[in-house]
């Protein structure tokens, strides 16, 4: 893999997006249990493009596909680290991590 194909970025286009960074500011339980539905979505949408594919139905075949692409990213930005969910810790945003860090005493 060349070196801009295995950045995060270019493999799930969202991370781009500002709320999917913050969605990875919600506490590890809540992204666990956003990330479980997420995937349940994207099997549920692969299931439906192929049953599309098999029955000549192409363009609906290529709308669940892409409904079972985003799913699927949107799971992997959603799940907590497997560290997450052992500490209970959460990834602040980076406005609330700059805030944090101004208020802290020198």
């Amino acid at each position: 893999m060349s070196d801009r194909s295995s950045r995060a970025q270019v493999r799930n286009p969202l991370l781009r997006l500002p709320a999917a960074q913050r969605i990875q500011c919600l506490p590890p339980e809540a992204r666990q249990a956003l990330a479980a539905l997420l995937l349940e979505l994207s099997r549920d949408a692969r299931d439906h493009a192929n049953r599309s594919w098999r029955q000549n139905k192409a363009p609906m075949a290529a709308y669940w596909k892409a409904v079972s692409v985003y799913a699927g990213h949107l799971h992997r930005i959603t799940r907590p680290a497997k560290v997450e969910i052992e500490t209970g810790a959460h990834a602040l945003h980076p406005e609330q991590d700059q805030r944090r860090s101004s208020n802290e005493p020198s």
